[in-house]
């Protein structure tokens, strides 16, 4: 089969787990709502506006509205400067489950940011810079866990900022001139692209940022101090909390050894009546022992045979100790003979991590063979559909796409073998290695 450089696997794999809709009428109705609460009667609108009840976003195309085109579903609301100046409500917006980028730069917004934040799922970028909105951040931010770019700066914020920490694909945080306090939030310094938080009455000492970031980051905070901006932090004085603490660790340590006593009390007690037993019931009990590990050994057998008879490698869950589920070959020639402990021994090189999971080169017999693993998390797809979906797959033969080699499926995650191809994907073809800019328009998703 002609390997090529191109690989639309992805792409197949997209159709597959997604069916075209339209939005329904209460999401429409949401998004009516959010702009009328937003536009507050100074913009004017025309036909070709949209965002009333008679139209649809995604037929209709609704100014700042773009949708996805297989499942017509609302996906991005760019409505940058255009002079709204009503009041922002992000439980409508959030009414679109699928929303994943919005943006109201440059606009004279005011209101805030509410906990229905939390409900935008799959937001991955939100911008709002260059607004009057107001108000403490919520708590609900850190649920927004696919999260890359968060923009409010030029606005009116307040309070601390919550701990995003969990966030762990945030890139971008630009906060700057606010009035926000408290200490330099806990970020990700080591993934973290851009940060912008001067301007702000933040304190304490700024943490170890990874040598990424300059004094400019966190310039006009007169209470921060640190190397980073040549201004030492007071000692910390010893508080009595800490002292109460060493009391505390004392006490459970005496604890620990009280417990531990007593446990060897029992065990020696335990030993004594072992050995105050009747000789005959003590055999009995052996019997019954070797009779038990015997039917269990020949259970076990058996199961290793009709395993070896069906060319597939069993595993257990390491939580549960339970058998899940195994690793299926498929048709391609490649796969013979693969089992799931040759992944699992096998050196592997992390190529890239995405929404739905990461992808590894694994080398096989000492660098023979090369095959790219995908693992996949937090599809909403159950077992059989996944194992009947692989197989459809399997039997698509056409020179452009790669064919699957292997794929194993459990509850916790699912994995899909194929072929390397070192050429590079098709992403990487049509857009190459980009450089991420401080562009408010940009709405790329990086996987």
């Amino acid at each position: 089969m002609n390997r090529v450089s191109v690989r639309i696997l992805p792409v197949l794999i997209f159709l597959l787990f997604h069916v075209s809709k339209s939005e329904d009428e209460e999401v429409k109705r949401s998004l009516v709502g959010f702009m009328d609460k937003l536009a507050a009667g100074n913009v004017g609108r025309d036909q070709s506006w949209g965002w009333n009840m008679s139209s649809d976003p995604c037929n209709d195309k609704w100014i700042g509205v773009s949708c996805d085109t297989l499942s017509k579903s609302v996906k991005k609301v760019v409505l940058d400067e255009l002079n709204l100046t009503g009041v922002l409500d992000i439980g409508f917006a959030c009414k679109a489950s699928s929303l994943s980028v919005l943006s109201l730069h440059s606009n004279n917004v005011v209101g805030s940011i509410s906990e229905e934040i939390g409900n935008c799922k799959h937001l991955t970028h939100l911008y709002v810079s260059g607004n009057q909105i107001s108000g403490h951040l919520p708590e609900s931010l850190k649920q927004l866990s696919n999260l890359k770019r968060f923009d409010i700066s030029n606005n009116n914020f307040s309070g601390e900022v919550p701990d995003i920490s969990q966030i762990s694909g945030l890139i971008t945080f630009f906060a700057q001139n606010n009035q926000l306090t408290g200490e330099v939030p806990n970020l990700d310094f080591s993934h973290l692209l851009q940060l912008n938080i001067s301007n702000n009455n933040f304190s304490g000492p700024i943490p170890d940022v990874k040598g990424r970031f300059s004094a400019d980051s966190f310039s006009g905070n007169p209470g921060l101090c640190g190397e980073l901006v040549s201004k030492p932090c007071p000692p910390t004085p010893p508080s009595k909390r800490k002292s109460n603490h060493s009391s505390i660790k004392r006490f459970f340590i005496y604890s620990g050894y009280a417990v531990l006593g007593l446990i060897v009390v029992l065990f020696v007690a335990f030993k004594l009546v072992s050995k105050m037993k009747p000789k005959d019931d003590k055999e009995a009990v052996e019997t019954n022992t070797s009779r038990r590990s015997y039917k269990t050994s020949t259970t076990t057998s058996n199961e290793s045979k009709i395993a070896e008879n069906k060319s597939e490698y069993s595993i257990s869950s390491v939580e549960s100790g339970v058998a899940l589920s195994s690793l299926v070959v498929l048709t391609s020639p490649t796969g013979q003979g693969l089992r799931f402990e040759d992944l699992l021994r096998a050196p592997a090189e992390l190529l890239g991590k995405g929404k739905h999971g990461s992808l590894y080169k694994v080398m096989l017999d000492n660098g023979v063979t090369t095959l790219a693993v995908k693992r996949i998390k937090d599809w909403s797809v159950d077992s059989e559909e996944f194992k009947r979906r692989m197989k459809r797959l399997d039997q698509t033969r056409h020179p452009s796409v790669l064919p699957s080699v292997a794929f194993y499926c459990s509850q916790q995650e699912k994995l899909l073998v194929y072929e390397y191809q070192p050429n590079g994907s098709l992403f990487r073809l049509l857009h190459g290695n980009f450089i991420v800019t401080n562009s408010t328009s940009d709405f790329d998703f990086i996987t």
